[in-house]
């Protein structure tokens, strides 16, 4: 696996960019390796728990509830005519029904499937939750870990909708799986 260093916040910033403008898009920025810097370890620490902290509740919901085994606990934290929207696979699913096909088919193709809450905040209607994304795709030599910005618009309490972004070349590569991998049977 190659080593890379997370930018805390940098995802985040680029997704408050995009949440205050109507629409998020995902590029380079939000992968990018840099060096630590020169900070002592111990303020890199506190900032990261401090970027934690700030994460709304329903994003650490959220992200607590991919890490469950039962899948309606995912899909009790959205409408009934919610969307989920996968934009690096271009998929779509739609109603809680649709939410627990994906997070079936996901733990079925991912083992030791996890999200780490990096960073998140609240804007008007949505939250945008900004993490690490890691598992090991079934029959892929190698587990991957690559950062996500996940952005939901609320309806009241519920997700109505949600986005994810992240780099499917990067979790391909880091997998040891050719570019163009696609899953026995698709």
């Amino acid at each position: 696996m190659r080593t890379r260093t997370f930018v805390p916040g940098l995802a985040g910033m680029v997704a408050a960019a995009a949440l205050i403008a109507g629409i998020v898009v995902a590029g380079p920025a939000a992968s990018s390796a840099a060096s630590p810097g020169e900070r002592p370890a111990q303020q890199v620490v506190d900032a990261q728990k401090h970027e934690t902290d700030r994460v709304p509740a329903i994003g650490r919901r959220w992200a607590a509830a991919w890490m469950t085994t039962d899948t309606r606990d995912l899909a009790r934290l959205y409408t009934r005519d919610a969307v989920y929207t996968d934009r690096a696979l271009n998929l779509v699913f739609h109603g809680r029904e649709g939410v627990v096909e994906w997070e079936t088919g996901s733990h079925q193709l991912v083992g030791n499937l996890g999200f780490e809450v990096t960073g998140g905040f609240r804007g008007s209607d949505g939250v945008v939750v900004e993490g690490v994304f890691t598992g090991h795709i079934v029959g892929a030599p190698r587990p991957f870990a690559v950062p996500t910005v996940t952005v939901l618009r609320l309806r009241g309490d519920l997700i109505r909708s949600s986005s994810d972004y992240y780099n499917r070349g990067e979790i391909l590569s880091d997998s040891g799986l050719p570019a163009d991998w696609t899953p026995t049977g698709n």
